[in-house]
């Protein structure tokens, strides 16, 4: 009886509506983020710069992402990552022609990372590559440049934010191609950016893979 009460009184909680968990989530929201999932991932891989998407910024896949972000949740980003790599993996063809390569994240300023305790998109990464075995490199971009939110400013004005914000970092190596990671692909700008730091030093950039975008406009 005491065993029963003692699960009762110290189950983990679900970070996004209180009810008891069952691994991450409570099974309701669980259901509600994978119902968010893209049906058709494969179709923005293609092209000069190839992009998978797992779901839609919509819901409660957009409270998962916010909760992560802005309430101290690093380990929704792993749980995350780990969904973003199981359907990255279901694609036998994506399994057989990516097997060689190398992950970064899309790196957070020093000041917004020691604000926030940590890089959402580092935790997605990690997350990532626990599943698929690729090798994380975390340091291999850095950004020197604390810049301001992009989605509300101008193609050009973006493009003067981004100047100089990136660069490579100690990780780096043209060695071996890379596959970016983000949280959220909204005007694709920054990684636009990080593709194009990666091959002025003579890498190559396989493409990015992330957890959301938005219905209306994914990844532009």
């Amino acid at each position: 009886m005491w065993r029963f009460v003692q699960s009762l009184l110290f189950q983990a909680q679900c970070p996004l509506c209180g009810r008891p968990a069952q691994s991450q989530f409570c099974r309701d929201c669980t259901a509600q983020i994978l119902h968010e999932r893209s049906p058709n991932p494969m179709q923005q891989w293609q092209g000069a710069f190839p992009r998978w998407v797992w779901g839609r910024y919509e819901g409660q896949l957009r409270r998962a992402i916010t909760a992560m972000k802005f309430e101290q949740r690093p380990e929704i980003g792993l749980w995350l990552g780990e969904q973003l790599a199981e359907q990255w993996l279901a694609q036998v063809g994506v399994r057989q022609s990516i097997s060689n390569c190398h992950v970064v994240p899309i790196p957070l300023h020093r000041a917004k990372q020691q604000q926030r305790g940590y890089n959402q998109a580092e935790k997605i990464a990690a997350g990532f590559c626990r599943l698929t075995g690729y090798p994380l490199y975390p340091q291999a971009l850095q950004r020197v440049k604390n810049t301001q939110a992009l989605f509300s400013l101008s193609p050009g004005d973006r493009q003067r934010e981004l100047q100089s914000a990136l660069q490579v970092g100690k990780q780096f190596t043209p060695q071996r191609p890379w596959l970016i990671v983000d949280d959220i692909i909204t005007t694709g700008s920054t990684a636009q950016e990080a593709k194009r730091v990666i091959e002025q030093q003579g890498g190559q950039v396989l493409g990015l893979v992330a957890i959301a975008a938005p219905s209306r406009n994914p990844g532009r």
